[in-house]
């Protein structure tokens, strides 16, 4: 069982209710097992051989949205996320996992989207790929869902003179498969992704996707895959505000009061928080103004959610509508986001516009 690797969480988790208010999937659905203490509690019955993985305890484990928001209001910092990741190998390993998911990592291995999209509906699909110092790799959201975060980026790239490539028909990260318990369909994934950058020969990975860049910076390291040393990977976020810092980018100044929404898979898990802001009080100064909840503390996105009650994942309103809650309160005029999820969730925020910080930026310079 891979869940034998994380015995000490679960027998940390399974009686403590401490982080049960901050939990995005439990506060979706309002049922005990899918708060962090029942989810604990289902794990251990499991382990022990008590119960066996009917479809109902299955889906308490596939709702999780692997936020970390538990780990982050845990005194002793317990991961809770880790072992629901292995929770989800071994039901893999079973054939036991929801047909959503299933049906989400075919969609992955054949059409590099969990969409199901065709893939000559990318933005990559009409790219002339090429060797660059500079990789642009915008994730599959991106890709085949928000052209306009693309284009932005490609605006900063061509006013700054920066020489940039983007794979032609870009494959998926592997990442989201990793999530949804398909370790070994991952690193299969990832090895083509990892080829594929290799023959590109370049310096810089620039990512839109905070998956994906978990993914590069994090997973592809264990699976064999190490970019240290060859590449460097950074955040669209981090590569901006280091070009700030340089010199080599110049951003105009607005009156507007203007928030971030902070991401989940960079702030909480690879503790990217002052680089975004860096570049918005650039602009703003002053009128920066923090929400409620953000750094550490931030509210799920949904970055990594994509099954929930069996079915593919549809609650992003919900999510986005909390967030835009707390922008309201400060009178935001613009909300920034660090991701293509985190800007669809908060679309119908009414009021503030929401834009990537890559379109932030592409509008400054």
């Amino acid at each position: 069982m891979e869940i034998e690797k994380n015995l000490e969480i679960l027998n940390a988790c399974r009686y403590c209710p401490m982080c049960r208010h901050v939990c995005t999937s439990g506060l979706l659905s309002n049922l005990e097992s899918d708060f962090p203490r029942g989810r604990g509690l289902i794990i251990y019955h499991i382990y022990k051989g008590v119960e066996e993985y009917s479809p109902d305890l299955v889906n308490s484990i596939y709702n999780c949205v692997l936020c970390g928001c538990c780990w982050s209001n845990c005194e002793g910092g317990y991961r809770m996320h880790e072992l629901v990741k292995s929770a989800r190998e071994d039901i893999v390993h079973l054939g036991k996992q929801p047909e959503a998911a299933k049906e989400i990592k075919d969609s992955l291995i054949e059409k590099d989207n969990p969409y199901g999209m065709d893939k000559q509906s990318s933005f990559s699909a009409s790219i002339e790929e090429k060797k660059s110092d500079i990789l642009y790799y915008m994730g599959p959201e991106v890709n085949y869902k928000n052209h306009e975060i693309a284009r932005a980026a490609i605006k900063i790239f061509n006013k700054l003179k920066i020489n940039y490539t983007i794979l032609k028909d870009e494959p998926a990260s592997g990442k989201i498969m990793s999530l949804l318990g398909y370790t070994a369909d991952a690193k299969r994934k990832a090895k083509q992704v990892y080829d594929r950058i290799m023959k590109i020969r370049c310096r810089d990975i620039i990512v839109s996707d905070p998956l994906a860049y978990d993914a590069f910076k994090n997973d592809y390291k264990g699976w064999g895959f190490n970019f240290e040393g060859k590449v460097r990977v950074l955040h669209i976020s981090e590569y901006l505000a280091l070009l700030l810092k340089e010199g080599d980018l110049k951003l105009g100044e607005i009156k507007k009061k203007i928030t971030l929404v902070d991401s989940e898979y960079l702030g909480r898990f690879n503790r990217i928080f002052e680089q975004p802001r860096d570049l918005i009080k650039a602009s703003v100064n002053a009128n920066f103004t923090e929400m409620r909840c953000s750094k550490e503390k931030l509210l799920a996105t949904g970055e990594a959610a994509f099954v929930f009650k069996g079915r593919k994942f549809s609650d992003g309103k919900k999510l986005g509508e909390k967030i835009c809650s707390m922008a309201q309160d400060i009178d935001a005029e613009e909300i920034v986001t660090l991701s293509a999820t985190a800007k669809n969730n908060l679309k119908n925020c009414p009021g503030p516009k929401i834009l990537d910080i890559a379109e932030f930026v592409a509008e400054l310079i």
